[in-house]
């Protein structure tokens, strides 16, 4: 078999989907060309009329691809697995899961809802593979009411877009720093987030671990002492 060189971008041409509109394609021919010839496991949430996985489908020629949507599809793509079921529903992602056991790729161009963004997220990423990305799309819907977001609250903690600065937080800050510090459950297995318009791309990994340490413990005069000097 004649090898495939077409990146991303050309062979998105071939397919009307919405991410050559948006200027996805460029950023997933850049993040994704690492995996291009390899056995991989990738899931898509949300799938349309299946043109992104015709792309996947056509790039990825090693790989094990799996669509998922909650509106059952008239359609069947070669080699790849389509599913109805709902993204936020964790009997349906258990499933998958018992299914594919892991994931390399996940992207999330699902409902849009901030809150079905947060539910897929918590519950997959833990599937994902070291090295691997979890890609969420559409991230203007963050803003709008009708999605779970506020055009005036920008710090509104329900939101898919605050809820990825909270994983900015999980990388950057230091326990020592905080006050009765309690690591919640993604701390120290983010390893980048590239954000651009409407789109982030989480490569999950081991923090450098300057942060994420065991160390003695800290008694309660330590804390108290600690607390006084983070108002400071």
């Amino acid at each position: 078999m004649e090898r495939n060189y077409m990146n991303l971008v050309e062979i998105g041409k071939k397919y009307p989907s919405s991410k050559n509109i948006s200027g996805f394609i460029q950023l997933y021919d850049k993040y994704f060309s690492n995996f291009k010839d390899k056995k991989i496991n990738i899931l898509e949430i949300g799938i349309e009329d299946g043109d992104s996985l015709r792309i996947w489908r056509e790039y990825f020629t090693k790989a094990q691809i799996c669509g998922i949507d909650i509106k059952k599809k008239n359609f069947k793509i070669n080699n790849t697995e389509i599913l109805i079921g709902d993204q936020s529903n964790k009997k349906f992602l258990q499933s998958l899961i018992g299914k594919y056991d892991n994931f390399d790729i996940i992207i999330d161009d699902g409902s849009h809802q901030s809150k079905h963004i947060i539910a897929s997220f918590k519950y997959l990423f833990p599937y994902l593979n070291d090295g691997g990305f979890y890609v969420i799309e559409d991230l203007q819907t963050s803003y709008f009411p009708r999605f779970g977001g506020s055009r005036i609250n920008l710090n509104k903690k329900s939101t898919s877009m605050n809820f990825i600065k909270s994983l900015f937080d999980s990388i950057n800050y230091e326990k020592n720093d905080r006050p009765f510090f309690s690591k919640n459950k993604f701390d120290g297995k983010v390893k980048s987030i590239y954000l651009h318009q409407n789109i982030a791309f989480i490569l999950k990994g081991e923090s450098i671990n300057y942060f994420y340490n065991l160390d003695k413990k800290i008694n309660i005069s330590d804390k108290i002492k600690k607390l006084i000097s983070y108002l400071f």
